[in-house]
């Protein structure tokens, strides 16, 4: 059944925007006192009452009250919120000028949230996940990247990532997981770089494909973690592994 919703104050709509870049403030167009035509609950298209009313003559008016804005639900791409412990410490060595590789040799960084993560059960995981993303949400962010990574190992990725799995029934936010089992080579690993990402690709992968935890694979390029010819490898074995399996950049693009 289509619906015509309003008056709202303001409505921003975002088409016509580039894709990069900044905006100026003189390309958002702003509908004031603005109505918006759903159907079942998906929107069709906004604008005002006259014109949606004269194409639109049988949909169910729905009329609000007081100052309202209607804004596109925000996408947080890239996020580790699936995790244990604080990195609280981190932040304020950073504060100070410390280097993100000083902070790791230090015993901070990745590998501090890998040791408080592994020590959690995938309940308070799911737990954790749920309270951020929910704030998130209560923000504007409707849809969160959430990548594994703090496990470093076969067993402990698929508790990160089933954990992400679980919240994402328990929250309105739309979580879209990514397998970062390839974050660094973790220091408790009896192995080469290659030798530990050839492990993902023979035993994680296969399970996160068969269970459904996700759909893309990240791997961390960084001094500390993994160069970029060993990544390029790793994503095209994981794209060979065939759908769903889909890298989420170019390697020369990843990100920690």
């Amino acid at each position: 059944m289509k619906k015509l919703t309003g008056p709202f104050t303001n409505i921003l709509p975002l088409t016509g925007l580039p894709l990069k870049g900044p905006i100026k403030d003189d390309k958002i167009q702003i509908i004031k006192n603005g109505w918006i035509l759903s159907n079942n609950g998906r929107i069709i298209t906004i604008g005002p009452l006259e014109r949606l009313r004269r194409d639109h003559p049988s949909a169910l008016i729905e009329e609000i009250t007081g100052e309202t804005v209607v804004l596109p639900g925000f996408i947080d791409c890239h996020t580790h919120i699936c995790f244990a412990g604080s990195r609280a410490n981190d932040y304020a060595l950073r504060s100070q000028g410390k280097s993100y590789l000083e902070i790791s040799n230090a015993g901070g960084g990745i590998w501090d949230s890998v040791t408080q993560t592994r020590a959690a059960s995938e309940a308070l995981l799911t737990e954790l996940l749920v309270k951020r993303a929910d704030r998130h949400f209560a923000e504007g962010v409707t849809i969160i990247e959430v990548k594994s990574g703090y496990g470093l190992s076969v067993e402990q990725e698929l508790k990160q990532l089933r954990a992400i799995k679980e919240a994402s029934y328990k929250t309105k936010a739309t979580l879209v997981p990514t397998c970062l089992a390839a974050h660094i080579k973790p220091r408790d690993f009896e192995g080469t770089q290659s030798e530990y990402l050839d492990l993902l690709v023979e035993e994680l992968l296969p399970v996160v494909k068969k269970e459904n935890l996700a759909k893309r694979v990240d791997i961390f390029i960084e001094d500390s973690a993994f160069k970029a010819d060993r990544a390029l490898a790793y994503l095209e074995k994981a794209k060979a592994m065939g759908s769903p399996y889909m890298p989420t950049s170019s390697p020369v693009a990843a990100a920690p």
